[in-house]
């Protein structure tokens, strides 16, 4: 019970970042379209494989002290402030992994470690998903948001003619 409670958390928390990982991703790849990000998007994918890795985990260095913030605003009783800039960082910092990963991508999967990894850990989210995509729970929410999708479509089509 414990296990299948664990393991449909975790599968919800990777939804919830793949979610904000594509949504960022696509939001950081129309940034990219600027001449300087372009410029420096392309230095970034003609990094050497280790280069790369250290580019990779930059944005997760970098906003370490602000989840830190969080963690002590919450311990000091600003629990939505932290909550916040938990939030906020999370948000950010998903956005720019998912675009430097894009980018070094390529290099990344030449170091050997890294490439098992990733191998491993998508073989891992991929059964998780199968495993909760086969929960009636799952199932039935996927029919409830099918139908009030349909419903706003319909009053969306009454109401303005589309």
């Amino acid at each position: 019970m414990v296990r299948g409670a664990f393991t449909v958390l975790a599968a919800l928390w990777i939804f919830l970042e793949e979610w904000v990982w594509d949504a960022m991703q696509a939001c950081m790849a129309w940034i990219g379209k600027l001449p300087g990000v372009r410029w420096c998007e392309a230095r970034i994918a003609e990094l050497p494989p280790y280069a790369a890795l250290v580019a990779f985990l930059i944005p997760g260095a970098i906003l370490v002290p602000f989840k830190l913030l969080a963690v002590w605003l919450i311990a000091s009783g600003h629990t939505l402030l932290g909550l916040e800039v938990f939030i906020i960082a999370k948000i950010v910092g998903t956005a720019f992994l998912a675009r430097i990963f894009e980018l070094t991508r390529p290099a990344l999967l030449t170091i050997g470690w890294f490439a098992r990894f990733y191998a491993a850990f998508t073989a891992w989210r991929d059964r998780l998903y199968t495993y909760v995509k086969s929960l009636p729970a799952w199932r039935a929410a996927g029919a409830w948001i099918a139908a009030a999708r349909g419903t706003l479509r319909a009053w969306v089509r009454s109401r303005f003619g589309n």
